[in-house]
């Protein structure tokens, strides 16, 4: 960040999302342009479909980071269930028992100009910060390394390889002890 600007972090729940979706769209629009040329699992209206099954839960939410009046990114999440943990492959743990009390981190972005300020990670301790989860979890494409490895710096630790859905790409599945 450049010197003098401030961070603010702003908490939102499911009831906030018709107010804050356009701007978790245009977001998403921005840092995944490119893959969404290529692919149409990371396409808007793949993206959209998403964003609206995961708002709907009623345990969503969000924190999003503005300087000024601009939006630098968010996070944002629900707890895991059964059904999250059911298709996670060569597992080196019971990853069952990650059904029960783990908050699923869904998405973290960070628009390209406030990249390596360390926003990320406020973001994600901020939406993390005073969880009635014991746990976290996330999944990041098997084809970034250098993103898995940033969270491993976080704690996280690979626990097993999951693939959502059919069209999605293949993901390392990641788990946070948040206390």
């Amino acid at each position: 960040m450049t010197p003098g600007s401030v961070l603010t972090i702003s908490h939102y729940r499911p009831h906030h999302a018709p107010d804050i979706r356009r701007r978790l769209l245009d977001v998403y629009a921005e840092v995944y342009a490119a893959e969404a040329a290529e692919d149409p699992f990371f396409s808007l209206p793949a993206f959209t479909r998403r964003l609206d099954r995961h708002t709907s839960h009623p345990g969503w939410a969000c924190v999003i980071g503005t300087v000024g009046a601009d939006t630098v990114g968010y996070a944002y999440g629900r707890p895991d269930s059964e059904s999250d943990w059911a298709d996670v492959t060569d597992t080196i743990e019971d990853v069952a028992a990650f059904a029960e009390g783990t908050f699923g981190l869904c998405e973290i972005m960070v628009r390209q100009a406030w990249r390596g300020t360390g926003i990320a990670r406020t973001l994600h301790d901020e939406l993390m910060n005073g969880r009635a989860e014991t746990r976290a979890s996330l999944l990041v494409e098997e084809t970034h390394p250098r993103v898995r490895q940033t969270y491993q710096r976080w704690g996280y630790r690979v626990v097993g390889h999951l693939q959502p859905v059919s069209d999605a790409p293949l993901y390392h599945a990641m788990i946070l002890k948040l206390r």
